[in-house]
C-alpha cells in the first residue's frame, strides 16, 4: 500500500480504521471517564471511574449586595441541592465524520461486515455475514473451520486451536490444513484493507487528512 511514494504498513492503515470506528461507536478506551478534576464517591460502586455529583440549583438562601463604600460586591446565594447519582464524562466527543465516512466509503460485500468485526469484536452480529461471504470464495471441505481460525488469528492474534491439532482433529494432512488457513487468512486480510482503505478514502473527502488513497 503506498501515498505518493511512501510505503505504509497495510495492518496499520487497518488498525487505524478500527480505533476509528470503534471510538466512534463508543468501544474501547475513548468512552473511559475522565479522572482529572473530579472527587471520588461511592468508591465501591464505582471503583476506577470518574464522575462527577450531580447537583441542581435551588433556592436563594443570601440577596447580592454591595459594601457601603461600593467598591465590592457579593452576589446572590443560591442552595445546591446534591442527588444520589453520578455521572461520567467521556474523554472523546462522539466522532460524526468516522459515521458519515463508514456510510458513504461503499463497503459491500463482506467489507462492512469485516470492517466492523475487527473495530467492535463483536462476533455474533458480524461473523456470520463474514462467514457466508468467505464460504462463497472457499467452496472447500473443511473451510468453515479454516476461515474460523483465520478469523481468531487476526483478531486475537493467535487462534483457539492450534493448526496441527486441528488438522488432526479433522483427520488431514497438517500441511493441507495450513496451507488452506493461510489462504483463507489471505482473503480476509485483503477484505479488511479493501475496507480500511476505502473508508479512509470517504474520510479523507470530509476532513482532507487521510493516510491513504488508493490501494
Amino acid at each position: 500500500m503506498a501515498d505518493g511514494g511512501q510505503a505504509i504498513d497495510q495492518m496499520d492503515v487497518i488498525e487505524l480504521a478500527g480505533r476509528r470506528i470503534a471510538g466512534a461507536l463508543g468501544y474501547g478506551g475513548g468512552f473511559l471517564a475522565d479522572t482529572r478534576e473530579v472527587a471520588e464517591r461511592n468508591a465501591e460502586s464505582t471503583r476506577g471511574i470518574g464522575h462527577f455529583s450531580i447537583v441542581k440549583r435551588g433556592r436563594v438562601v443570601e440577596q447580592a449586595a454591595k459594601s457601603i463604600r461600593g467598591s465590592t460586591r457579593v452576589r446572590r446565594q443560591h442552595q445546591w441541592k446534591r442527588f444520589a447519582g453520578v455521572v461520567a464524562i467521556p474523554v472523546a466527543k462522539p466522532d460524526q465524520d468516522a459515521l458519515v465516512a463508514l456510510t458513504f466509503a461503499r463497503l459491500d460485500g463482506p467489507l462492512e461486515a469485516i470492517l466492523l468485526l475487527y473495530a467492535t469484536g463483536d462476533v455474533p452480529k458480524y461473523w456470520p455475514t463474514v462467514k457466508r461471504y468467505g464460504l462463497a470464495v472457499k467452496a472447500v471441505s473443511f473451510a468453515v473451520e479454516a476461515l474460523t481460525d483465520a478469523m481468531q488469528r487476526i483478531l486475537c492474534g493467535r487462534a483457539a486451536i492450534a493448526q496441527d491439532n486441528r488438522a488432526s482433529a479433522l483427520k488431514i494432512r497438517a500441511s493441507r490444513y495450513r496451507r488452506l488457513t493461510n489462504e483463507c487468512e489471505e482473503l480476509l486480510r485483503g477484505w479488511l484493507r479493501r475496507a480500511a482503505v476505502r473508508f479512509f478514502v470517504a474520510l479523507g473527502e470530509r476532513d482532507g487528512n487521510t493516510p491513504c488513497r488508493r490501494l
